[in-house]
C-alpha cells in the first residue's frame, strides 16, 4: 500500500503537543453516523485496522501515541477509497469528502502541511502528463510519427520538471516525512546517484531519519560502503524497539556488544536462545550487551517469542521487513542465526560464533 502510494507519490491524491500524542480531529461532509477506520500497512504492505470510531454530526477524532512519523490511512465504512496522511506528533485536522475520499485534506503538522502542498502543486503536472499521453495515443492511431515524437519530447520535459520540483521540495522540507519517501523512491529507482542522495539525506532532521523509511534509506545509503569483516568497524545502524523507541548503536556500545540476528520463525535461533540467556545472565554485569535484530514480519509473534524465550535484555530491534530487514542487508546477513561480536569502539572481533565457542570467546574478552 505504501509503495503504491509513492511510485510515484505525485500520482495520488496546529501546533505541536509536548508529549508523544497525535490528536486527529476530523470532519466528514455527512451528518449520519459513520464508522471511520484508522489503518496502517503491515510489513507486507497489507492494510491493518488499528483503531476505529464513529462520526457524531460529521465530526470524529482519534488519539494515538506516536514516536516516529509514518503513513496511515482513513477509510469510511461503505465508501470507496482511502485517504493517506502522515500520523505524527501534534494536532492533525482532517476534512474527509465522502464522494471522493482520496482527495480529502490534512493539515496541522509539518509533514501533513507539506504533503498537501506537494499534492496541490503536482496536480498540475499530472493533468499535463495525462493530456500529453492522450494526444500520443491519438497520434499513434493516426500513424503520425512526427507529432508522436514531438509529444514524447514534451512528456520527457514535463517529467524533468517534476523531478526538479521534487528535488527542490525535499531540499526545502527537511523536517517532512514526505521528503524521506520521495528520496527513498529516487534512490530505489536510481533516478539520482547515491552520492547525491546522501547530500539530501544529511540535511534531514533526526525526527524523520528515525522513521521507518528514514532508517531504510539510511541503510541503503550505507550498503557496500565498506565490507563487514573482522577487524573493521561495524556498520552503525538505528532501529525501532517494540515500543517504538529508536535504538542507536553508536550511542550504546558497551565493553562487548553481541549483535544477534534471529526471528521467531527460525527454529535454530529459538534453540540457541536459552544459551544466549545464560550468557547474558553470566556476563551482563561484566560488560556484555546483546542487541537482538529480528527478521520477523509480525510484531505480535516477535514480542511473543521474546517473552516465551525469556530474552530479558532491552535491546530488541526490528523493522518487521522479513529478509528485507535493512540492518540485515547492511550486515550482509543471508542466513540466521548470525552473530557479530563488537568491542567498545565498534570494531568487529568475531563473526558467527555459536554455542560453547561463543561463550568461551565472550569469557576470554571479559577477563
Amino acid at each position: 500500500m505504501i509503495k503504491r502510494l509513492l511510485m510515484p507519490l505525485f500520482i495520488i491524491y496546529g501546533c505541536n503537543s509536548d508529549n508523544n500524542s497525535s490528536n486527529i480531529s476530523g470532519n466528514i461532509d455527512e451528518n449520519s453516523k459513520k464508522t471511520i477506520f484508522l489503518i496502517e500497512a503491515d510489513s507486507n504492505s497489507q492494510p491493518i485496522i488499528i483503531d476505529s470510531t464513529y462520526s457524531d454530526n460529521g465530526s470524529f477524532s482519534f488519539t494515538r501515541e506516536v514516536f516516529i512519523p509514518n503513513i496511515n490511512f482513513l477509510q469510511v465504512k461503505d465508501h470507496r477509497g482511502n485517504f493517506p496522511f502522515i500520523l505524527e506528533k501534534g494536532n492533525i485536522n482532517i476534512e474527509l469528502y465522502k464522494d471522493s475520499i482520496p482527495t480529502s485534506t490534512s493539515y496541522g503538522t509539518k509533514s501533513n502541511d507539506s504533503f498537501m502542498e506537494y499534492k496541490f502543486t503536482t496536480k498540475t503536472f499530472i493533468n499535463t502528463i495525462n493530456s500529453i499521453r492522450k494526444e500520443m495515443q491519438e497520434a499513434s492511431v493516426l500513424n503520425d510519427t512526427l507529432v508522436y515524437l514531438d509529444l514524447q519530447e514534451e512528456l520527457s520535459g514535463t517529467n524533468d520538471q517534476i523531478k526538479s520540483y521534487e528535488l527542490d521540495f525535499i531540499k526545502k522540507n527537511k523536517d517532512s516525512y514526505i521528503s524521506v519517501l520521495i528520496l527513498e523512491r529516487f534512490l530505489n529507482s536510481k533516478s539520482i546517484s547515491k552520492d547525491s542522495a546522501k547530500k539530501y539525506f544529511t540535511n534531514f532532521t533526526k525526527r524523520v531519519t528515525n522513521s521507518p523509511s528514514g532508517i531504510n534509506l539510511n541503510q541503503l545509503l550505507k550498503v557496500t560502503e565498506k565490507p563487514v569483516k573482522i577487524g573493521l568497524l561495524a556498520p552503525i545502524f538505528s532501529g525501532p524497539k517494540p515500543d517504538g523507541e529508536i535504538f542507536n548503536l553508536d550511542e550504546n556500545l558497551k565493553k562487548i556488544t553481541l549483535i544477534d540476528f534471529w526471528a521467531s520463525w527460525c527454529k535454530p535461533c529459538r534453540i540457541q536462545n536459552p544459551g544466549l540467556v545464560n550468557m547474558y545472565n553470566r556476563f551482563n554485569k561484566k560488560g556484555l550487551q546483546i542487541v537482538s535484530v529480528s527478521l520477523d514480519k509480525n510484531k505480535d509473534q516477535w514480542i511473543k517469542a521474546i517473552n516465551d524465550d525469556g530474552l530479558s535484555w532491552d535491546q530488541h530491534i526490528s523493522n518487521l521487513m522479513f529478509w528485507k530487514e535493512p540492518i540485515a542487508v547492511l550486515y550482509n546477513v543471508t542466513a540466521i542465526p548470525a552473530t557479530f561480536l563488537l568491542d567498545s569502539n565498534g570494531v568487529i572481533l568475531e563473526k558467527n560464533l555459536r554455542g560453547i565457542q561463543l561463550e568461551k570467546k565472550i569469557e576470554e574478552l571479559l577477563q
